[in-house]
């Protein structure tokens, strides 16, 4: 059987044998085959204009009778319904049917066949039950999560359906209360703590700032926010913020980094995840753009390549204000030279900064933060993690004022 799966302005033609059996299950195609139509002026109907065959070794280019020849012997099947396509097969005797994919996989040069019984949706594609369940377990791992949590994410996965929604749980802008069809499994009570009680309207912020964390209903300091302000946070100090998800930690960066963006400063912020990045890069153009201040976002290579993902191209770092990149993207910029870019660096902004112990990523940040603090000695560095496991070492190694508050500030369900 041959798939056909497009890919922007063309398809891709994927030989994974026998039908038998190819439900979920991962194959390896025999070759990949790229096919470029042209359309005719006249009647609109396309044809043929380039067969190009992929292998590992080079590209190579054949007659496009020999595409048709090949989509003649064997079923095929479209990845999705196009009107043009299947008029040009059915003009050359061709029969054609329909499946769907996971997307995940063709980007990596695998094909999985998948249903509805074994696919989950993830911005507005359909991926496999493999890929699903990497994917969570990848994102449980970099957050510092324990291994055993995989099945409670995964029950809800199984129960909706839905990566997207899975993944909306581990924003640090998640709800649990307003989703407690997801998430209500156990109550723990408030803590009550000796911490003050400060109104945001008492800080010596930027009013305009000040406007923005008011509209979003934030009148007072949260128990971390007031602890990091106390440590020096205003003032330029360094500091390693550790604190449960959803305790108010992003803000904290955001109360350094906003006032020094709105002086000339840069603020840049940086996430181990493309997803992520792209998230935060959004919520920084809606609250800050109004309020003059240029957003941009430069990470590396995406983890999955969905449509919603890829309309978010590098822009331009050296006229921004606020800056949004992956670890790799800003480590690839730096070791390139391109340093002057993040000329006047105000402060830098670490999310996730327990991915310093991951075998993967983990030599990279610790690279990046010893060159950030090499290139740009005066640069505030604020890192944010919800859990880790030596916070006073990690602290110590680059200098940072540990912060640390292990109760939450409202009720968990």
């Amino acid at each position: 059987m041959i798939v056909l799966n497009k890919r922007k302005k063309t398809w891709e033609m994927y030989p994974i044998g026998s039908p038998k059996g190819a439900l979920n299950t991962k194959r390896k195609p025999e070759f990949i085959g790229v096919l470029k139509f042209k359309e005719n002026d006249e009647d609109g109907s396309i044809s043929i204009n380039r067969f190009v065959v992929k292998d590992e070794k080079e590209d190579k280019l054949y007659p496009p009778s020999k595409a048709i020849n090949l989509l003649r012997s064997q079923a095929v099947f479209l990845a999705e319904k196009d009107e043009k396509l299947e008029a040009f097969l059915k003009q050359n005797n061709i029969k054609v049917r329909f499946t769907n994919i996971c997307q995940h996989c063709s980007f990596e040069g695998e094909v999985t066949i998948i249903n509805s019984d074994f696919s989950y949706r993830y911005h507005d594609q359909l991926i496999c039950k493999t890929c699903a369940e990497n994917t969570i377990k990848r994102e449980l791992q970099l957050r510092g999560y324990d291994k055993k949590v995989f099945r409670n994410f995964k029950r809800v996965l199984e129960k909706t359906g839905s990566l997207d929604d899975v993944l909306e749980m581990l924003s640090p802008r998640f709800d649990p209360l307003a989703h407690t069809d997801l998430t209500l499994f156990d109550r723990v009570k408030v803590h009550d703590d000796k911490i003050p009680k400060i109104a945001m309207k008492r800080l010596k912020i930027p009013e305009e700032f000040k406007q923005v964390i008011l509209d979003e209903k934030n009148q007072y300091l949260l128990p971390v926010q007031y602890l990091a302000i106390k440590e020096g946070l205003l003032k330029d100090e360094n500091l390693l913020v550790v604190s449960a998800t959803g305790s108010g930690k992003t803000l904290v960066g955001e109360l350094a980094g906003i006032p020094k963006a709105l002086n000339g400063k840069k603020f840049l912020f940086l996430t181990p995840l493309v997803a992520l990045a792209n998230q935060k890069y959004r919520d920084f153009k809606k609250r800050y753009e109004p309020l003059g201040l240029k957003v941009a976002i430069k990470v590396g290579m995406n983890r999955i390549k969905a449509k919603g993902e890829l309309k978010l191209p590098n822009s331009n770092v050296q006229d921004a204000d606020i800056v949004v990149g992956t670890y790799e993207g800003i480590d690839f910029m730096l070791r390139s030279g391109d340093s002057d870019a993040l000329k006047d660096l105000g402060l830098v902004l670490i999310d996730e900064i327990h991915t310093i112990s991951d075998e993967d990523r983990g030599l990279r940040l610790n690279g990046l933060i010893k060159r950030i603090e090499h290139i740009f000695p005066k640069t505030q560095i604020i890192g944010l993690s919800a859990t880790i496991k030596n916070p006073q070492d990690l602290a110590s190694d680059f200098n940072m004022k540990l912060v640390q508050y292990k109760e939450r500030p409202v009720p968990l369900e």
